[in-house]
């Protein structure tokens, strides 16, 4: 079983045709997921979803019901079936509403309502025609927000206005504002070495000129009702986790307009010891922004990913890294009854610190806990025991204790001499 992890979900721009359909035909709760999206929203998402065609789909007011369906279809699968629990959830922009949705703050047709009307509102935004945004590569985000500002800052009365609406990473950020604006703003970072590419957007999301479209918003966010998390959910503006239910609303209304910052969640997730992520949702667009952020990251929708969560949920949970760590704890505690300084550090020591980094990696990876691991444990408390000279009825009591505890049949890697006695234990 996979370790400790988040589990994070994508945002706009990662839908295609065809997006679930694999997954539906082979698995019946990602199947009913899609159907009840089709109930919620009186109309055929799912057909959509599976054949297109691409316009009808990529617009907006499709796209996001779309890819919050898939996210949750997902969710379930890796929840139910696979029966995964993650340790924090974060989405990129449209992502943190599936986030909080699979947490349980909002009802599954609750959010695929409420993410159709905030792709009309956002559509509906579009409709002067005056907005663009780009995608910049190369320079740091400060870089680029300070060019932001200054062609900004040219003109008084707001009509000429560029900003960083995503950062993405410290080497892509997205830039958004009127046309003219972002025009300015690309030739003047392209002079400097950045590459910038155009993106086919309606609108220019998480900028000021969607302020109508946020107004709009939060008069729907008031009149839904928002349950308590199940798990954390980071929020993509700040990079903090929300602090109760009463927070969402207000964070929700301002994703309109306000920049997606990414790598604060990334730096939070890192902060509290979780470098294992699961995307979920269409595409690995996530996990190829976090490619050199020292994360591991399993995409669900890549099909050696797939496979490899199907087959990690499949081991055994006997073998966990609570298991290591308390053969470590043993091995500390024990009397030492030798004092000769060369056995203790090749007997003790170094068998000792192999395992420590063993069970450091195995946290930072989260690849699970497999019998070849727990025989090192195995091994590493038997030269302990000798080397520190354990009596051996306290050795079979130690194994047979940590046998009980993890409740296994057997311990790998125990001869039957060292086999623990199967009295009663004090």
């Amino acid at each position: 079983m996979l370790n400790k992890h988040a589990i994070w979900f994508p945002g706009q721009g990662s839908q295609r045709v065809g997006m679930g359909k694999a997954l539906s035909a082979r698995h019946a709760v990602v199947k009913a997921t899609l159907e009840e999206a089709n109930e919620a929203l009186g109309m055929r998402l799912d057909s959509l979803m599976y054949e297109g065609p691409l316009t009808e789909l990529t617009r907006t007011e499709n796209a996001q019901p779309a890819i919050l369906a898939l996210g949750m279809a997902m969710y379930r699968l890796y929840s139910r079936e696979w029966g995964y629990l993650p340790a924090m959830a974060a989405g990129h922009s449209l992502g943190e509403i599936t986030a909080l949705t699979c947490a349980g703050a909002i009802t599954y047709p609750d959010a695929l309502r409420l993410v159709r009307c905030r792709g009309e509102l956002m559509q509906g935004a579009a409709a002067a025609g005056l907005g663009a945004m780009a995608a910049v590569n190369g320079p740091s985000p400060d870089h680029v927000a300070k060019v932001c500002l200054e062609i900004s800052a040219g003109c008084a009365d707001g009509s000429h206005i560029v900003v960083v609406s995503n950062i993405n990473s410290e080497r892509q950020t997205v830039i958004s504002g009127h046309q003219e604006a972002v025009h300015e703003a690309s030739e003047r970072l392209s002079v400097h070495g950045a590459t910038v590419i155009p993106l086919q957007v309606s609108a220019p999301f998480h900028s000021p000129l969607m302020a109508p479209a946020a107004e709009r918003f939060a008069e729907v966010l008031s009149r839904v009702s928002f349950g308590k998390l199940d798990f954390p959910v980071v929020s993509s503006l700040t990079g903090l986790p929300y602090g109760n239910t009463a927070e969402i609303a207000g964070m929700l209304s301002r994703g309109l307009t306000d920049p997606v910052n990414w790598p604060a969640v990334l730096a939070f997730q890192m902060s509290i010891g979780i470098a294992t992520a699961v995307e979920l949702g269409p595409g690995n667009v996530l996990k190829r922004l976090a490619r050199s952020d020292g994360l591991r990251v399993f995409a669900v929708d890549d099909k050696e990913d797939g496979a490899y969560l199907i087959a990690a949920s499949q081991q055994s949970d006997a073998y966990s890294i609570e298991l290591m760590n308390r053969c470590l704890a043993i091995a500390t505690c024990l009397r030492n009854r030798n004092w000769n300084a060369v056995e203790y550090e090749q007997g003790v020591v170094v068998p000792y610190r192999s395992l420590q980094l063993l069970v450091e990696r195995l946290r930072e990876t989260g690849e699970p806990v497999a019998e070849t691991h727990v025989r090192q444990a195995v091994a590493m408390l038997n030269s302990v025991f000798r080397t520190k000279g354990t009596p051996a009825e306290e050795r079979e009591q130690r194994l047979a204790s940590l046998q009980v505890e993890f409740g296994l049949n057997g311990l790998p890697g125990v001869s039957t001499a060292d086999r623990p006695y199967s009295g009663s234990l004090l």
